[in-house]
């Protein structure tokens, strides 16, 4: 099942989108395509790519070119993108969802093999903020490039591609959550989701390990841009919780916030992902290692 849930998205993603018959290639400014770069999640379109714990999108939307996240290595980033046909000196903008290792670690690759990139992250301690009130703080910091920003709010960077910025209540450790701990250290985590729009007026929402709680990332995304998901996917952080828990989260997506469609990896957890299946039947999405979703807009 797994297997046509990722290939036939080409066809189901199309319609659901767009409007426009099943089948349409995407042509000029209306191709969007999101490849799966770093998984520890592998599966029928793996192909030659090493599956790690880490995530990363490559993603290309009317004329810009998206990392989403880096992964952990840069070994393993630079080998993924060979072994499944990606070119990152096409990457205009890097969006690094939040500060932890697993979603910045590759990134050292990326920018040496293409420094001229955008880079947005949240305004957050495990990154170098205020850089333009003090640009000597560039010169610490470990991606020396010329456009560096980080965001303290949601916004939109070009023409239908919004960065939601949410503010995780917990630790971010994967175990000190509710239900687990009753009273986890507050840490305030910042971090950037990514928001697409579509033309038919909903979004594709592309999320990193979603520490701010998925359900609050949706949330805030329908109050920004007052619209529905078409897709949200990348990592729920659901490893901590309960499949009760898992399985009211899904449901509230489903038939309370606007979700249509969820393709869920990374730090969902393996049981949390089946749960999503159960709930959302063919509307969620293999999205794993090596998975591609392409679609006119």
């Amino acid at each position: 099942m797994r297997q046509w849930f990722c290939f036939s998205c080409v066809v189901v993603l199309a319609a659901l989108l767009s409007g426009s018959a099943a089948g349409k290639e995407p042509t000029g400014s209306e191709e969007f395509e999101l490849i799966n770069l770093y998984d520890h999640m592998a599966g029928p379109a793996t192909g030659k790519a090493t599956a790690d714990w880490g995530y990363s999108a490559f993603i290309r939307y009317r004329g810009h070119t998206i990392l989403f996240d880096g992964g952990t290595s840069p070994v393993i980033l630079e080998r993924n993108a060979k072994a499944l046909g990606v070119d990152l000196t096409e990457v205009d903008i890097v969006v690094l969802s939040h500060s932890h290792g697993d979603h910045t670690g590759g990134i050292n690759h990326l920018v040496a093999v293409n420094p001229d990139v955008a880079i947005y992250v949240p305004s957050d301690w495990g990154f170098v903020a205020d850089v333009d009130a003090d640009p000597e703080l560039r010169k610490g910091h470990r991606w020396i490039v010329d456009e560096y920003h980080p965001l303290q709010e949601t916004t939109e960077i070009a023409e239908g591609v919004h960065l939601i910025h949410t503010t995780s209540p917990h630790t971010g450790s994967f175990w000190k959550y509710p239900p687990y701990e009753e009273n986890p250290k507050l840490f305030e985590l910042k971090e950037l989701s990514l928001a697409l729009a579509t033309k038919n007026g909903n979004v594709v929402l592309v999320v990193g390990c979603s520490h701010s709680e998925v359900g609050e990332i949706v949330k805030a995304t329908r109050k920004a841009l007052n619209t529905d998901i078409a897709l949200v996917t990348g990592g729920f952080h659901l490893l901590p919780y309960d499949r009760e828990y898992v399985a009211d989260l899904a449901r509230e997506l489903r038939d309370n916030l606007g979700v249509i469609r969820v393709g869920a990896t990374h730090c969902t957890g393996d049981e949390a992902v089946k749960v999503f299946e159960e709930i959302f039947g063919d509307k969620a999405l293999w999205a794993g290692l090596g998975a591609r979703f392409n679609f006119p807009l």
